[in-house]
C-alpha cells in the first residue's frame, strides 16, 4: 500500500519528498487523462512491484466530468498527505473545508521542527496561504528554472518534461512504474465501458420504453 511507503521513509525527509513527488506525478498523469482520484485513502492505493502505477488507483478513479473540482481537490489532498507524513501523523487523504481551514490557519505549526525540505514547504505556503493551486513538481521546476537563470542550476536536479524522462530520472521517479500508458488503458476500459452501457440504457429507456 502507498501508506506503507510513506511509513517507510517518514524519518528521511528528502526521500519522503521523493515519494511525494512520485505521487504528484501520478496525480497529474491521471488528471491529464481526464480523470481524478475519487477516494484518496493511502491505504487503498496499491503499489505495483513497490512502485506507483495507474493500476495503483484501480477502483479509485472517476471521470473529471462528474466533478470538475476533482483536480483542485486532489492537489489539496496530496498536500495534506505530505504534511501529515512529515509530521508523523496518521495519514488520511480525506479533505473537506474544515481540514483546509485548519491547515491554512496553522500551517507553520506543521514545520515547527524544520523537517520539511525548504522548497516543499514553500510550495505548501503558496498553496494554502497564497491560493496558488499547482502541482508540486511544477512548482519545483519553476524554482529550479529561476535558480538556473541565476546560475545555480545544480541547486535542484532538473525534472525532465517528457514522460519517458520522468520515469527514468530521480526526484521520486524511481517510485513510478514505467508502464503507465498500457496500465492506464487497462484500468479505465471497464469503467468506461460500463459508463457507455449506462448512457445507452438511459437513452433506450427514455425514447423507446417510457
Amino acid at each position: 500500500m502507498f501508506s506503507d511507503l510513506l511509513e517507510e521513509y517518514k524519518d528521511e525527509p528528502e526521500r519522503l519528498g521523493d515519494v511525494l513527488r512520485a505521487l504528484d506525478y501520478m496525480v497529474k498523469y491521471i488528471h491529464d487523462n481526464g480523470y481524478y482520484i475519487s477516494d484518496f485513502d493511502p491505504q487503498k492505493i496499491m503499489l505495483i512491484n513497490g512502485k506507483l502505477s495507474p493500476k495503483s488507483f484501480q477502483g479509485l478513479l472517476a471521470n473529471m466530468d462528474f466533478d470538475p473540482r476533482g483536480k483542485r481537490i486532489n492537489i489539496y489532498q496530496a498536500s495534506k498527505i505530505g504534511l501529515m507524513a512529515y509530521n508523523h501523523m496518521k495519514v488520511d487523504g480525506n479533505m473537506n473545508q474544515s481540514h483546509y481551514e485548519f491547515i491554512r490557519d496553522n500551517l507553520n505549526s506543521f514545520d515547527k521542527y524544520k523537517q520539511i525540505p525548504e522548497e516543499i514547504f514553500e510550495y505548501y505556503q503558496e498553496l494554502y496561504l497564497n491560493g496558488v493551486v499547482d502541482y508540486l513538481n511544477n512548482y519545483l521546476e519553476k524554482i529550479e528554472n529561476a535558480k538556473s537563470t541565476q546560475g545555480n542550476s545544480n541547486t535542484i536536479r532538473k525534472t525532465l518534461s517528457s514522460e519517458a524522462g520522468r520515469a527514468l530520472t530521480g526526484n521520486g521517479m524511481q517510485f513510478i512504474a514505467n508502464d503507465n500508458n498500457k496500465a492506464f488503458v487497462n484500468i479505465l476500459f471497464i469503467p468506461s465501458l460500463l459508463t457507455l452501457i449506462y448512457i445507452v440504457s438511459l437513452f433506450i429507456y427514455a425514447f423507446f420504453l417510457k
